[in-house]
């Protein structure tokens, strides 16, 4: 059997070091070590995880040696703050000590900061050696395990030093989520539905008609909404896959301010996907600004966002921590950023002359408590 042939493949990235699949299963982890054998077959294989999934790293562990395939496991401490070069540098002299080789592989077990840290390491330990990921959070199986994008945060901004470095697989384990706490799964809700209105009104509807099923881990439903979200993501990256021909750019909808909060709260106060959804916010009252984007769709996104139990606004914000946040922003091109909006719901545009007043209006929009939510004027 070959690879293409799982009935769980959600899609096949393809790229400039070749094409690979996405698995998305139910109870797939465990067939790791037969799978890999598809692929190719590593004479041992390092295992990158944190200290939240060990169970999932070590059943990954066994698995692999079922297989015939040794594995060692490194953990590093969970936590945005940990993705740095002071931690590469610990995984570094792990290697260097079990004499990896560029042949050998290293595996990405759990959420998106271990996949980029990981993938980094990958990247540049000995000019490079395979690597793949298996995602054990939501948001990491929507966005930071797709796409190749690998990386480590500076004092000065998130993602900083990094390279795009695509895996040789990707499977992702739905069941594997049962484990999360309800705030680490709406985080990664976010990255779907920003699918859904940047490219897709019908899995946005999707998410409208099956919330209950969806928040709940329905093991047929949810299972397929992560697919087909997955494969939007898969379709952008194969299509633009160093984000130089301005299509892959559409998936930072919400980002540019998303990653200013967090970068402006030291990554300690809110989830990468909470920051997105208010991020999110902005973009929608900057497209509304603008005149592509109404203000029922506007409303229509905080209900579907709120309903998935995600901020649509921050409190206790300086805005001028924001704005100098933003300058680090990689979308930024001769100081202007290059926004994404919404023409519409499932048509995100790019635009980088949005008024300084425009993005003022968004600040305060999202700036502000729950208490003030009603004076924001959505529906003005």
């Amino acid at each position: 059997m070959k690879a293409k042939e799982y009935s769980d493949l959600a899609a096949r990235v393809r790229a400039s070091s070749g094409d690979h699949p996405i698995w998305v299963g139910w109870g797939i982890i465990e067939e790791i070590g037969e799978r890999i054998k598809y692929i190719f077959t590593p004479p041992t294989v390092y295992v990158i995880s944190d200290d939240r999934v060990s169970e999932h790293a070590r059943m990954v562990q066994v698995a692999l040696e079922a297989a015939s395939i040794p594995a060692h496991i490194f953990m590093i401490p969970s936590g945005e703050s940990n993705k740095n070069l002071e931690t590469v540098q610990h995984v570094y002299k792990w290697l260097a000590d079990r004499k990896a080789e560029r042949g050998h592989m290293i595996l990405a077990v759990g959420g998106g900061v271990v996949g980029d840290l990981a993938g980094f390491v990958a990247a540049t330990y000995l000019r490079g050696m395979p690597f793949a990921q298996v995602p054990t959070t939501l948001l990491a199986m929507m966005d930071a395990a797709i796409g190749g994008k690998v990386a480590v945060d500076l004092p000065q901004g998130k993602n900083l030093v990094g390279a795009f470095y695509q895996p040789r697989f990707v499977l992702s384990d739905v069941k594997t989520l049962g484990t999360l706490p309800a705030r680490e799964l709406a985080s990664g809700w976010a990255e779907a539905i920003k699918h859904g209105l940047i490219l897709d009104k019908e899995l946005l509807a999707t998410f409208e008609k099956n919330i209950r099923e969806i928040k709940s881990l329905d093991p047929e439903i949810a299972t397929q909404i992560i697919r087909d979200s997955v494969a939007i993501k898969a379709n952008i990256v194969s299509q633009d896959e160093r984000e130089t021909l301005g299509i892959r750019i559409l998936l930072n909808y919400g980002h540019t301010i998303g990653h200013a909060i967090e970068s402006a709260t030291q990554y300690t106060q809110y989830l990468h996907g909470e920051a997105v959804s208010i991020g999110m916010m902005a973009a929608a009252s900057i497209s509304k600004s603008m005149g592509l984007l109404e203000a029922s769709d506007v409303e229509r996104q905080r209900t579907l966002l709120s309903n998935y139990g995600l901020p649509i606004n921050v409190g206790a914000l300086d805005t001028a921590d924001i704005l100098e946040a933003m300058k680090s922003d990689k979308k930024t091109s001769r100081g202007q950023i290059n926004w994404v909006l919404l023409d519409g719901i499932g048509n995100a545009v790019t635009n980088n002359r949005v008024p300084d007043d425009y993005v003022m209006e968004a600040l305060d929009f999202v700036l502000k408590d729950s208490s003030e939510e009603d004076e924001l004027g959505i529906g003005c």
